[in-house]
């Protein structure tokens, strides 16, 4: 084996990461050391009918009369869809200019968690106010109740959530430009990722 494609996490500046996120580093720190001619991305949440982490966003707006968000809800990303992290791993299979390099992969918007979940609902046509909750910070006990009501693993909802403490932000943009990518909006994406979910399992 030549060359590994890894798909890790957005990391904080300036601040520590979380278990989560430190873990995904560690992970692709090895891989780079043992193969140096592979390429790691870190991306931040993946907009598509299959990603959980999505999937887990829908399932609280379809289910929750108000969607309450905990003081994370500031906090900014930039989303990218699953068509974009897509085609970034398959070209960078291939690349010569991205042998041996970590590139963060995010989408052209950059937006609070509160402005993600509010343009799915809005995308989703589903009429459901937001409330920001300020002082919930307990992640431990909001992620038991949200992964019970999106019908998910607490396993999996536990870690995520207690990633979205800090801005998690591309520091460098040149993946697309490197690997001939050009990236979706975000409401590209969850409107494709909305009707590829109603056409594949309804």
């Amino acid at each position: 084996v030549r060359r590994i494609l890894y798909l890790g996490g957005l990391v904080p500046e300036g601040e520590a990461a979380s278990d989560h996120l430190a873990s995904r580093l560690g992970v692709e720190e090895i891989l780079l050391g043992a193969l140096p001619d592979s390429v790691a991305f870190r991306a931040s949440i993946v907009i598509g009918a299959r990603s959980r982490s999505f999937r887990f966003l829908v399932r609280l707006v379809e289910r929750l009369a108000v969607v309450p968000l905990p003081g994370w809800q500031t906090n900014r990303t930039q989303p990218i869809d699953e068509r974009d992290i897509v085609a970034l791993l398959a070209a960078a299979a291939t690349s010569e200019a991205a042998a041996g390099q970590s590139l963060d992969a995010g989408g052209r918007d950059v937006v609070t968690y509160r402005e993600l979940v509010e343009r799915i609902r809005d995308l989703m046509l589903i009429d459901r106010p937001t409330i920001g909750l300020k002082r919930l910070t307990v992640t431990p006990i909001a992620s038991r109740i949200a992964a019970v009501i999106a019908g998910e693993d607490h396993e999996l909802i536990g870690p995520l959530m207690e990633s979205l403490g800090s801005d998690l932000l591309l520091r460098d943009d040149r993946a697309p430009e490197l690997l001939g990518v050009r990236m979706h909006s975000l409401d590209a994406a969850i409107e494709h990722s909305l009707a590829e979910w109603e056409r594949t399992e309804t």
